[in-house]
């Protein structure tokens, strides 16, 4: 694997779509270097995307760390403008798909999706997203283990997995960036749900949920137009907005 990030080279493979692309060898997180320009007003009329090979203080949904050693990964972020009418909910959708496109057209392989948005290959998670609103616009944050880090993954890691191929990252980051960007300008399209649909194996599967401090059992039964996960509970039909879910005692052996 390439032991450089080159920004000219994810350029060149954003196709023809416009953005600011800076590379970094280490960083502390890609979304808050990016939140902090924003907020300084560095940046904000048009979309930046920086690439880091490593990061100090990665993070992930709910305030967890996300492991981000060198050499290993890609970790990345864009920040855009958000489009008029946008619904939030849609960008977490784009960005899971637009990422399992990427690794799909790279390798062949087919990267499943876990509500909401945590990608899985061969039952292992092997890339988080983060998507936080700043200020008019939205900051995706993207994390692909794409080898294991010498050692293997830490305990504190979990269920942490790696595509397990050598792959050029700057290809990598200029194609999820080329499919962000071309789907942020037809956000509405139903064929971006349908394709997060079709990567989801979740439906028909048996979860658990934590509901106001409850936990609660629910079979899937699909996913809203808006991202949310349609559920059958003892209390009836309910669309889970935000959380996290947790499948039966099968554990994620059908996210392969």
């Amino acid at each position: 694997m390439e032991k450089a990030l080159s920004a000219e080279r994810i350029a060149a493979l954003l196709d023809g779509e416009q953005a600011a692309v800076r590379a970094e060898n280490t960083v502390t997180s890609t979304n808050l270097i990016l939140k902090d320009a924003v907020k300084a007003g560095k940046i904000g009329g048009e979309p930046v995307l920086l690439a880091a090979d490593c990061q100090t203080a990665g993070r992930g949904r709910l305030g967890r760390s996300f492991v981000s050693p060198p050499g290993t990964g890609l970790y990345m972020s864009l920040y855009a403008p958000m489009p008029p009418g946008a619904d939030p909910g849609r960008i977490t959708i784009l960005s899971a798909v637009a990422v399992c496109r990427a690794i799909e057209e790279m390798t062949g392989e087919s990267p499943k999706i876990k509500w909401v948005n945590d990608l899985f290959l061969r039952g292992r998670k092997i890339c988080g997203i983060l998507a936080e609103g700043v200020q008019t616009g939205v900051i995706i944050g993207i994390g692909v283990n794409v080898l294991p880090p010498p050692g293997g993954f830490p305990q504190e890691a979990g269920i942490a997995g790696a595509i397990g191929r050598e792959l050029d990252r700057s290809e990598l980051a200029g194609r999820i960036g080329r499919h962000l960007l071309k789907g942020l300008k037809c956000l509405n399209d139903p064929g971006i749900i349908a394709a997060y649909r079709a990567r989801m194996p979740l439906i028909g599967r048996e979860i658990s949920y934590i509901n106001r401090g409850k936990e609660k059992h629910a079979r899937v039964l699909g996913v809203a137009e808006d991202g949310g996960l349609q559920v059958l509970c003892e209390d009836g039909k309910e669309t889970l907005r935000s959380g996290e879910v947790t499948l039966g005692s099968q554990a994620f052996s059908g996210l392969e």
